[in-house]
């Protein structure tokens, strides 16, 4: 039997569901929490990236001040930069003390890790032999892969995450059928984590670039030097608009088998136009 193609309606209705929670994700940066608090509602959920370059205490002081103003606070916790199991306790206590009940555990970009803990995955077991408030905790997905890490290897570290956690982000990803392949494939391995997806925000078209080719999306960017009219727009504008990609993947959100929970905003810190465009999209 054909399937009938959605209707408009309907394809508004899943573009809706996919982005009504959308989660708007920030680096630590000078300035990134007056971004935040001129642009977005109280409530909204806000994650706060970790990287060698700021340190993890400038994630949680991002983190702390956000979630008192009113925000729901998700901090990046890297595992690279964390130093043993006492720092991390400390770490779970000024969680505690903020208010602070979820976070996104990933293995960190320093280069040699700061003490004991090598990934993600060593965290999220230092994690589940210790006393903490964290009722939500999220991990990584690649549908691409990772420049560093054979794609093996990264399955076998969902498999080794999954029990302890709660959900799945992916990393940027622009070609909408590789994403529904690589859950298709996570899925047939026995990983049965809810997905949420990870678009890029409205941001300058510079940067996204720039960050794409570091994180190992080649495989996306290619994708569009094969769909035309998508690089022609890329080009001639100075922001990426997700619109088209977020519809691509809200055509697949009713899949039961994919299990999508909606999507995760890289904003890069362009906050304020990475919201307009969703007031935008949801209106479609």
């Amino acid at each position: 039997m054909t399937l009938e193609p959605a209707r408009p309606s309907e394809r508004s209705s899943r573009l809706a569901r996919l982005l009504r929670s959308a989660r708007f994700e920030v680096i630590p940066a000078t300035g990134a929490t007056e971004k935040v608090r001129g642009a977005l509602p109280s409530g909204t959920t806000v994650t706060v990236t970790c990287s060698p370059q700021h340190g993890i205490d400038r994630s949680l002081d991002v983190a702390v001040d956000l979630s008192a103003a009113g925000f729901a606070v998700v901090p990046h916790l890297a595992a690279r930069m964390v130093s043993g199991r006492d720092h991390l306790k400390r770490i779970l206590e000024r969680l505690e003390s903020a208010n602070i009940h979820e976070a996104f555990v990933v293995g960190g970009d320093a280069t040699v890790p700061v003490g004991t803990f090598r990934d993600a995955g060593d965290l999220l077991d230092a994690l589940a032999s210790l006393p903490h408030s964290l009722d939500h905790i999220g991990v990584g997905g690649y549908p691409e892969g990772h420049p560093l890490v054979r794609e093996a290897a990264l399955l076998e570290a969902l498999r080794r995450k999954q029990p302890h956690a709660h959900y799945i982000v992916t990393q940027l990803c622009f070609d909408s059928d590789a994403l529904t392949r690589w859950i298709s494939s996570i899925r047939e391995a026995g990983i049965t984590l809810p997905v949420v997806v990870g678009l890029p925000g409205c941001v300058e078209r510079r940067k996204l670039a720039e960050v794409s080719l570091q994180v190992g999306v080649g495989a996306s960017l290619r994708y569009l030097a094969h769909h035309r009219r998508q690089l022609v727009a890329l080009a001639r504008s100075r922001t990426y608009d997700p619109t088209a990609l977020a519809g691509a993947i809200a055509t697949h959100f009713d899949e039961p088998d994919l299990r999508l929970r909606g999507a995760h905003l890289f904003t890069f810190n362009q906050v304020e136009a990475t919201q307009s465009w969703l007031r935008g999209a949801l209106l479609l």
